[in-house]
């Protein structure tokens, strides 16, 4: 991420503000700061070259007690501002992020996984505060008083100004060349945090199995080295880290030694006044200390700044989205699709066709494209190669031309792990009884019939049931494609058989039925010629 990426501006309307407050506030301590050399001087030289009493600098001292006040209220402003506009933003980036991925707009769903859009929108934007309530403030503080200071030391002596104008760069050379083994560092860092929250993920959602299989004792070995590296790369970046703030501070306390050096030799030989020198070695601070401090805290934001071109690229991201509205859906064609991700092999489909009155039977060992199929036909993943092909009454259009969130509402969808939100059971399927016994889900079996509570940390209802409910809430809704992902799984065989019995009503109906499932019985009321394979990979 550059210090200010422009496309902050674009997904943060609170942003705006608070790069014009973080200006205005950068301009008062420059003026401020250059006032209070000048008091200060001001003050020194009338009691030591003049022998003025104190009493008779009254006025200077209540003005530099304002200044001093002025500088704490502007301190206080700027952390103050920047916390809550800190708050705004990252707000604003973070509906902003699941908007575009509930919305279908964006694949990062199935392209990073849900364990790792989940730390990136969780962890990722909260690190993202010490950017927005330090870094930005403190950068154009870097950039206005330097500049600001710089010219009135010139203006009081030149050479000391030269001194200046070729100490300050050394600041910014060393914490870019510094930088970039930082940024590296951080971002194998939250590589490994990725890593080690889809691992996590994983082990929580298969704890069952590798219970019942004595297999999850074992896990604890993989857990701890993926944790032991993620603390290798965490300290890597805190060694360099201490390394770029010695640099930093080194160079920063050798420039200013360089002027006092140079105005003390010029004090001495009687080449420059006291008042000149005292203003230059008041403001010389000044110079270099926000530039030391910007990159100070670019390093405390260091976390945040990783991860946030991830944040950008998905909200630039614009899938292929046509504008044509179809009513009705007969058969769905398409050519062999590949799906490409980054740091992942190629997923191939081969050709395939769904006809309207048919069962279609999607199978395939773990990794072989089902859940991508899917996501393609939802409308959730592009794809890199090949063509699907909507048949209508009207005739063939490109599924690229079709408008995604109508084409979904042609559709319904039974996720494998299905959820739900906070709700009753009556909610979800529109207080139709008759459709919990499409899925052989009697309605005595719930603790509180049709007003049981669900959505819960602690579900009153098992893993079955609530399989049996997601399948209910897809057959109530009107559509002509119905896609179920193991529809069948975690129910007992009786229940099995009638929710067979009910799919292939649903196809006679004129659906477009679409099983993905490792079940041998709904595997076999699919029509052998419409069964689908995928190759293993």
């Amino acid at each position: 991420m550059k210090p200010l990426d422009p496309r902050l501006l674009r997904y943060s309307r609170s942003s705006r503000g608070f790069l014009l407050l973080s200006v205005l506030i950068a301009l008062c301590g420059a003026a401020l700061s250059i006032a209070q050399a000048y008091l200060l001087t001001s003050l020194i030289t009338e009691l030591f070259q003049k022998s003025r009493r104190i009493e008779d600098m009254a006025p200077t001292l209540r003005f530099l007690v304002a200044i001093f006040l002025g500088k704490a209220l502007i301190g206080y402003l700027s952390n103050f501002l920047s916390s809550r506009f800190s708050t705004r933003i990252k707000s604003e980036l973070r509906e902003g992020l699941i908007n575009k991925v509930i919305g279908g707009e964006s694949d990062a769903l199935h392209r990073l996984g849900p364990a790792e859009l989940s730390l990136l929108i969780s962890r990722g934007i909260n690190n993202l505060d010490g950017y927005f309530s330090k870094f930005i403030p403190q950068l154009f503080i870097a950039s206005i008083i330097p500049i600001t200071v710089g010219f009135a030391i010139t203006l009081q002596d030149w050479k000391s100004g030269i001194i200046v104008m070729c100490t300050i760069p050394l600041i910014p050379l060393f914490g870019i060349l510094i930088g970039r083994f930082t940024a590296t560092a951080t971002q194998k860092k939250m590589e490994t945090l990725g890593l080690l929250s889809g691992y996590f993920l994983d082990l929580l959602s298969g704890l069952p199995t590798l219970k019942v299989y004595n297999r999850s004792k074992l896990q604890t070995k993989k857990l701890g080295e993926i944790g032991d590296q993620y603390r290798k790369e965490t300290m890597k970046v805190l060694r360099v880290s201490f390394l770029s703030s010695l640099a930093l501070e080194l160079v920063a306390t050798l420039s200013v030694a360089l002027l006092a050096v140079s105005i003390g030799i010029r004090l001495v030989n009687g080449s420059m006044t006291l008042t000149s020198g005292l203003i230059v070695l008041i403001l010389a601070p000044e110079v270099y200390w926000p530039i030391r401090q910007v990159a100070a805290y670019f390093h405390a934001a260091e976390d945040g700044v990783s991860v946030s071109n991830q944040i950008f690229d998905i909200l630039d991201s614009k899938p292929v989205n046509g504008v044509e509205v179809i009513s009705d859906v007969k058969a769905i064609t398409w050519s062999e699709l590949t799906v490409s991700y980054p740091n992942r092999s190629t997923i191939t489909i081969p050709p395939g066709q769904l006809t309207a009155g048919k069962i279609h039977a999607l199978v395939g060992p773990s990794g072989s494209g089902e859940s991508t199929l899917i996501s393609i036909l939802l409308g959730f993943t592009q794809i890199s190669n090949g063509e699907i092909i909507i048949s209508t009454s009207q005739g063939d259009v490109s599924f690229d031309r079709i408008e995604k969130n109508h084409w979904r509402s042609l559709l319904s969808w039974m996720p494998q792990d299905p959820h739900f939100a906070s709700t009753t059971v009556g909610e979800i399927v529109g207080h139709n009884e008759s459709a919990l016994d499409d899925v052989s889900l009697d309605i005595a079996d719930l603790p509180h019939g049709m007003d049981t509570h669900i959505g819960a940390l602690q579900d009153a209802i098992s893993a079955g049931q609530k399989r049996k409910l997601a399948l209910a809430r897809a057959f109530a809704k009107p559509s002509a494609l119905l896609i179920l992902d193991e529809p069948t799984a975690s129910v007992d065989d009786v229940s099995e058989e009638e929710i067979n019995r009910t799919l292939e009503r649903e196809a006679k109906s004129g659906r477009i039925v679409l099983v993905a499932s490792h079940r041998p019985t709904t595997i076999a009321s699919a029509d052998a010629m419409t069964l689908i394979k995928l190759a293993a990979r």
